[in-house]
């Protein structure tokens, strides 16, 4: 079972990482991070860990973090996960990006809604899939098409002006 959090942090709020157990805090050193870590603790992550790349895992399921401006997305679920938040920023060039970066159903999805929202909705597909498949940016936004991908499951939601994407391995 997917559970997923979003939530914008406050200037108000302190996130204090004297809050977090002594091998999570090594790893959050910014707010952003301070608080995913929080969130997924509170969500029941157990023994919430960092590998050598500075991504998280826990004993008792897999989990995943992602933020843009101040909005934070994490997520938790029993089979292999990704998560990616993005600001949809209105001053790109879609089009020219997408044609970089974009192949085969990816390229006709864009063409066929040129908007903000489709542009987003594939670019956090992507990075949500490179936090499983552990492929770095090149590999991700060179190398395949999200619409192929058969093992896997996407979800994507807009809200406000932000693209959350869910990739999650079918088992």
């Amino acid at each position: 079972m997917v559970s997923v959090y979003f939530f914008k942090l406050s200037d108000k709020t302190e996130y204090d990482s004297n809050l977090l157990p002594t091998n999570v805090k090594e790893h959050c050193k910014k707010k952003e991070s301070i608080a995913a870590a929080i969130a997924l603790l509170s969500m029941g992550v157990k023994n919430l860990n960092y590998d050598e790349n500075n991504k998280p895992w826990a004993d008792n399921c897999y989990v995943s973090i992602s933020h843009s401006k101040d909005m934070i997305a994490v997520c938790k679920s029993d089979k292999p996960i990704g998560i990616d938040i993005e600001f949809m920023a209105t001053d790109r060039d879609y089009k020219k990006i997408a044609n970089r970066f974009y192949k085969g159903k990816e390229l006709e999805h864009c063409n066929s809604f040129p908007t903000a929202e489709a542009f987003y909705e594939i670019w956090t597909k992507k990075e949500a899939f490179s936090k499983i498949s552990g492929q770095g940016a090149i590999e991700i936004f060179n190398g395949f098409d999200v619409f192929s991908l058969e093992d896997y499951e996407f979800q994507t939601e807009i809200i406000e002006n932000f693209a959350i994407s869910v990739c999650e391995k079918k088992i």
